[in-house]
C-alpha cells in the first residue's frame, strides 16, 4: 500500500488569495476614494453637523473617521446577518469615504507645521 505524502506544517504554502469580494469591489472602492469629495459624499452617508463637515483640521478628520468606522461596522453587521436594509452601494460608499478621509488625514499630517511668522523655512 502506497502512503500518501503528507504535507508538513512548515512547508511553504502558496500565498492566500484575497476573497472574491475584495478582488471585485476593492478596485471600485479605491477608484471611489480617488475622486472622494467630502462636501459631496459625506452628507449622503452619515449624519454630520455643518461645522463637522467644514472642519478640514486633522482633529476634524479623526472625528469623521470615527463616525465612518462606526457606520462601516453597522453596515458590515447588516451584511453578515442578511438584513433586508443592507445596501451594497452604501457599503461601497462608506469604504470609499473612509479611504478618502484616511488619505486626506495622511496628507495633512505630512505637511510641515508652518507658522504665520514664517519661521519655518520648509513652508515654501
Amino acid at each position: 500500500m502506497l502512503e500518501k505524502p503528507s504535507r508538513s506544517k512548515r512547508e511553504a504554502r502558496a500565498a492566500p488569495r484575497p476573497s472574491a469580494a475584495r478582488r471585485i469591489f476593492g478596485p471600485m472602492a479605491e477608484a471611489g476614494a480617488a475622486v472622494y469629495l467630502r462636501s459631496r459624499d459625506l452628507p449622503k452617508l452619515i449624519a454630520l453637523w455643518p461645522h463637522e463637515l467644514d472642519d478640514p483640521s486633522p482633529e476634524g478628520c479623526r472625528r469623521v473617521l470615527v463616525k465612518l468606522r462606526s457606520a462601516l461596522r453597522a453596515e458590515r453587521r447588516r451584511a453578515l446577518l442578511g438584513h433586508w436594509s443592507y445596501d451594497l452601494n452604501r457599503h461601497l460608499g462608506l469604504i470609499s469615504a473612509y479611504r478618502g478621509e484616511l488619505a486626506s488625514l495622511s496628507r495633512l499630517e505630512a505637511q510641515p507645521n508652518c507658522t504665520r511668522r514664517g519661521k519655518d523655512r520648509d513652508c515654501g
